[in-house]
């Protein structure tokens, strides 16, 4: 029996989170940010509405799945890889090395432990793609070379961030060294392509079976067993279950029924519900006091809070890394304007839902509490900032 703590809990979260990410995004920004925000107002930061709890955790994960699987079905892979594979894993590598050192570098020299930093740098590899998308369509530009390219160099970070993440998440199961590094490489790389292979005939058979057997109901429930066992899967082998779900998505994606039937109520489940209870409960774990009172650090004449300097650091080298990145790819891969190559590492300086996914594996992982609240706050600091420049750039010419 659901306890009424829980419902009241829900309650307050889908609502306010509705009512503050649909006024944030009339403003033109991500809809995260008011859910977020909702959450730090309901959070044990401020009213104290809300309170961390395990029903809430686990409705959260869930939403971390429903929310890759989402993105996965966005994502039509093969059509993508075929049209920018080389522009976009160039730009993917460039940005997305550049930044994970970067934010790699800061956090060990602030004395944080290896496995903690590594999080942390796997966690700015991903662009928010969903932040570009919303603010040059409402630019109007959705057409151009930079469109497209931006699209595709973020379907490309997400998968070298789940590469990262499933790499990772075998390390720590295996260990690692120099033979069984590229073994684990080997079989996070064979994961992919076998689903991908072998699961698309099947995922189709399936769908195609519930079609016939009792229409668009069984078909959304042939979906959610495709994303819960691909997930599975994923976890099992060691390699992280967002990268299943993801994947799940991605077999999906080219399915005649895509666009008509299993996008748009899995949308409707996912954003209606899960993705909003999600980046609210996100914002309900934000501890501002306690970035503010950890530990202080000296810097030249002043001491400052250690997770203030880390905060401040990874906001500087994450969008600045992911700017020079993109704008020295962009220059390197050739066939863009200066213009255009300053919009491009614009547009991929906005962090968003891989950071924060990230991070709630580092926090269940490490306990690191401080930490993904750094990570939130740079979410939310970049998703304001970085639409604002994309704007000014396209007044600019």
């Amino acid at each position: 029996m659901l306890e009424l703590e829980l419902l009241i809990d829900l309650l307050l979260m889908l609502l306010l989170g509705k009512v503050l990410g649909d006024l944030v995004g009339k403003l033109g920004f991500s809809p995260l940010i008011g859910q977020m925000t909702a959450g730090i107002l309901l959070g044990p930061m401020c009213l104290g509405l809300v309170n961390l709890g395990h029903g809430l955790e686990m409705l959260s994960g869930l939403g971390i799945l429903f929310m890759m699987f989402l993105m996965g079905l966005s994502v039509d892979f093969e059509k993508v890889m075929k049209e920018n594979l080389y522009r976009a894993s160039t730009m993917s590598i460039f940005g997305g090395a550049l930044t994970f050192f970067s934010a790699v570098v800061i956090t060990i020299l602030l004395g944080f432990q290896l496995n903690e930093a590594l999080l942390v740098g796997i966690a700015f590899i991903s662009t928010s793609t969903a932040i570009g998308f919303m603010v040059l369509s409402e630019i109007g530009d959705r057409h151009s070379s930079v469109f497209k390219t931006i699209m595709a160099v973020g379907t490309t970070d997400d998968v070298f961030a789940m590469l990262s993440l499933s790499l990772f998440m075998s390390y720590l199961n295996q260990g690692v060294d120099i033979q069984s590094a590229f073994k684990l490489f080997l079989l996070v790389l064979g994961f992919i392509v076998f689903v991908l292979w072998m699961g698309r005939p099947i995922s189709e058979k399936l769908v195609k079976s519930a079609v016939n057997l009792s229409g668009d109901e069984s078909v959304i429930v042939v979906s959610l067993i495709i994303l819960f066992a691909v997930a599975y899967l994923g976890n099992g082998l060691g390699i992280a279950a967002v990268t299943g779900a993801f994947l799940g998505g991605t077999l999906l994606a080219r399915s005649y029924l895509s666009f008509k039937i299993i996008t748009p109520k899995i949308e409707a489940i996912s954003e209606g519900l899960f993705i909003p209870l999600f980046f609210t409960y996100t914002g309900v774990q934000i501890n501002i006091r306690e970035i503010i009172f950890s530990a202080p650090v000296d810097l030249v004449f002043v001491q400052v809070p250690l997770d203030v300097v880390l905060f401040l650091g990874l906001l500087m080298v994450v969008m600045s890394s992911k700017f020079l990145g993109t704008y020295g790819s962009a220059l390197v891969v050739g066939g863009f304007k200066e213009r255009e190559r300053i919009k491009m590492g614009l547009a991929m300086m906005p962090m968003g839902e891989y950071t924060l996914v990230i991070g709630q594996i580092g926090l269940s992982l490490y306990g690191m509490s401080a930490i993904y609240s750094v990570l939130a706050l740079v979410v939310l600091v970049t998703s304001v900032i970085s639409p604002i420049m994309i704007r000014r750039a396209y007044q600019d010419g």
